[in-house]
């Protein structure tokens, strides 16, 4: 379990890496902010775009609501 753990806080920490902040301030939705980042991290496989976009729609919630 602890292996699947670190893997997910690996994507989220290249997730943080792509400026994140910023992206959601530019983006008119969380599609779009997802949109950006999957691109900008190049990701391959159905596991790893849906961690980055579960993280991304997180962060946009928590930056728009708060």
């Amino acid at each position: 379990m602890s292996k699947i753990k670190n893997y997910i806080m690996d994507i989220e920490e290249q997730v943080m890496s792509t400026d994140l902040e910023n992206i959601i301030s530019e983006s008119e939705n969380i599609s779009e902010a997802q949109t950006i980042v999957v691109d900008l991290l190049e990701l391959k496989t159905h596991f790893d775009i849906d961690i980055a976009k579960t993280y991304v729609a997180e962060c946009f919630n928590e930056f728009h609501y708060v």
